[in-house]
């Protein structure tokens, strides 16, 4: 018996059986190359078929040259020289008994950010807010050439083996364009001003489609239930498009997501099922089967989702990023031992393309890396650091068979993640450390809490292999302050150690544009300080994923924070604070009964100097290594210990090669 009947039981999309309820919605790898599937990605999408999926929609692919890349990290679902790659990533698929369904799409105006060669298309020449550019207008004779290469996609991915298609009609792309009246101003058979209008192109998508591929082929469509935007479509103007659509041309199921382009991945500031609530409005109107997306983490939510009746399928996206064996862990009632998404959207929707994922280092790497093998010989392993890095070396070292020791200074392990789970909207950071908790304790690791990894401690334990993520620390600022002046970092602030926040506080960033002063800022607002948020760049936020900063920016302004860019601190003198223009050099002066400054990290590598040349293999990690993010340090524990196994780190290795 399974804790969640209502996810394991098969389910039917047009006609096709699915051996349970999970989904894996359409996510772009950017594991492409010239506009075909790579090994490197059947080797991802495997991954997750083995893991358990039930049914697979492989990321959106291009329908016609109008919509592709200069960069073709994206398939080309119209060129028929990439159908035998096409074949490959669908048998990898289906013999695990998963199925796979292909989204096809046409970006329209979304062409993000002018990057692209060709003309940007769209049913009116009224430009997206997210780029500035007028599209062309299409004509008639372009509105026949683009429903052709849907059907021509559809044609090709069907020779290529998929089970299904999916129609991309959300998002704010191409079709959803045609949705929409406030990108629909047309008068003619197309007329944004009539849901019969609107909705001509979609139908004539799918006639098309059917005509090529049989009436039989299952076709489904992917709506935002809700733009989220001033003048976008609503989840009442969605239902009935969706209703017009099933009665003109239905499709055999539709998958409900909410949000436009650059904004539909939700980040922890959106409730967990998010878009549960617009999948159960849709499916009081039709009878095709309906999935839910948008942050289901957990089997426990997706149940609960599915037993309520309001889904008949749940998508699991960036929760299959993070664990790929999510479903089959559900399934053996393992579900504790699911590795948390835990939904900070900066490694899975970074600009460079290619997808990863702060807490699974292996996504994306899985050809590369091939199946995890268990060390031949038992070694003994020392980990100095219980920060994230150090977490996850002991466990991918006691997953390898070795016998770990664990040591941390602090009463409690996790790190500098716990200081940046203090800052409002990112209390799941600390997900992984209660995950990693857990796993070392089913692994056997000896945590030792309270104790300091001293060179006499780690040698009493004859390691084979030291791995130093001792972490950093953060510098003193490097401004000048009298002894009358309130100045503290940031890790003060968010760590706790500020005990009292005053009327007014002032946070200088860096230029980097991360997470840390914004977090500074939100947690001195919600104290019901007055703020100021001062960055030396031309922006703030500047590496905050796109998902997030409007949001981030939304409640930095509701909170009355004030911002100021091209700007750092000269000195501070009791509650006068200098400031300066980064960029003319010219100075001003403000006031703050508070300081907080975002300063420069010391790697805390002294460890690693003290063992060198002792015997043991010896590496270190993380901040300990060059200070950065999470992404880097769980990515280096696992190459640790890989390299160990490998046998290239040698009794003088004191940094990752």
């Amino acid at each position: 018996m399974t804790a969640y009947p209502q996810l394991f039981t098969p389910g039917t999309i047009g006609g096709l059986s699915i051996k349970n309820r999970v989904v894996q919605p359409p996510m772009g790898t950017g594991l492409m190359l010239n506009g075909k599937v790579t090994e490197r990605e059947v080797a991802f999408q495997e991954e997750r078929a083995r893991g358990g999926a039930g049914l697979i929609v492989t990321g959106a692919a291009f329908v016609h040259p109008t919509t592709a890349f200069p960069v073709r990290i994206i398939v080309e679902a119209f060129a028929e020289d990439g159908i035998e790659m096409l074949r490959r990533r669908c048998a990898a698929v289906q013999r695990h008994g998963a199925r796979i369904f292909g989204q096809l799409a046409h970006l329209g105006r979304e062409q993000p950010g002018g990057l692209t060669d060709t003309i940007p298309l769209a049913p009116s020449p009224i430009p997206s807010p997210r780029d500035p550019s007028v599209p062309h207008a299409m004509s008639a004779a372009d509105i026949g050439m683009i429903v052709d290469g849907f059907g021509k996609s559809a044609e090709n991915f069907q020779a290529g083996g998929y089970d299904g298609i999916e129609i991309h009609a959300g998002h704010g792309y191409l079709v959803a364009q045609f949705l929409s009246p406030a990108s629909n101003l047309r008068t003619d058979g197309y007329r944004g001003d009539t849901v019969e209008g609107r909705v001509r192109f979609l139908r004539e998508i799918v006639e098309e489609i059917r005509e090529r591929c049989g009436a039989d082929y299952p076709l489904g469509a992917r709506f935002s239930g809700d733009e989220e935007t001033a003048d976008g479509m609503t989840i009442d103007d969605t239902r009935g498009l969706v209703q017009a659509l099933q009665e003109v041309a239905p499709v055999d199921y539709l998958s409900i997501t909410a949000g436009m382009r650059g904004a539909y991945v939700k980040d922890t500031s959106f409730a967990e099922g998010y878009a549960v609530p617009l999948a159960a409005a849709v499916k009081q109107d039709v009878d095709v089967p309906v999935i839910a997306a948008n942050r289901i983490r957990f089997p426990e939510l997706a149940e609960q989702v599915l037993a309520s009746g309001q889904a008949d399928f749940i998508a699991v996206g960036r929760g299959a990023i993070a664990d790929p064996e999510w479903v089959t862990k559900a399934t053996e009632g393992r579900s504790d031992e699911i590795r948390p998404c835990i939904g900070i959207v900066q490694d899975c929707r970074y600009a460079h393309g290619i997808l990863s994922c702060a807490v699974n280092p292996r996504a994306g790497r899985e050809e590369e890396w091939g199946t995890l093998r268990r060390a031949s010989v038992r070694r003994r392993v020392v980990i100095a650091g219980g920060g994230p890095g150090g977490l996850e070396a002991a466990r991918a070292a006691a997953e390898a068979g070795h016998e770990v020791v664990l040591y941390e200074r602090d009463d409690v392990p996790g790190g500098q993640l716990r200081v940046a789970a203090a800052g409002p909207t990112r209390a799941e950071l600390l997900d992984f450390v209660t995950h990693a908790e857990r796993e070392l304790a089913r692994l056997g690791v000896d945590v030792r809490l309270g104790a300091a990894a001293t060179p006499e401690a780690v040698l009493a334990d004859e390691p084979d292999l030291v791995v130093v993520a001792t972490g950093a620390t953060p510098l003193p600022p490097a401004f000048p302050f009298d002894g009358a002046a309130r100045v503290v970092t940031l890790w003060d602030l968010l760590g706790g150690r500020v005990t009292e926040i005053p009327a007014r506080v002032l946070v200088l960033d860096d230029a980097g544009g991360f997470w840390h002063g914004v977090s500074a800022a939100e947690f001195a607002a919600e104290r019901r300080a007055s703020v100021e948020l001062l960055t030396p760049a031309r922006a703030v936020g500047l590496a905050i994923p796109h998902e997030s900063i409007a949001h981030v920016l939304r409640r930095l302004r509701r909170a009355g924070v004030q911002l100021r860019t091209l700007t750092t601190v000269s000195a501070v003198d009791g509650a006068r604070v200098t400031i300066s223009d980064t960029v003319t050099g010219e100075e001003a002066e403000t006031s703050a009964d508070l300081v907080v400054v975002k300063t420069l990290l010391a790697a805390r590598d002294e460890l690693v100097r003290e063992l060198e040349g002792s015997g043991p293999a010896l590496v270190a990690i993380g901040d300990a290594a060059a200070p950065r993010r999470l992404s880097h340090a769980v990515l280096e524990a696992n190459l640790a210990v890989r390299r160990f196994e490998e046998g290239r780190l040698g009794a003088v290795a004191v940094a990752l090669s």
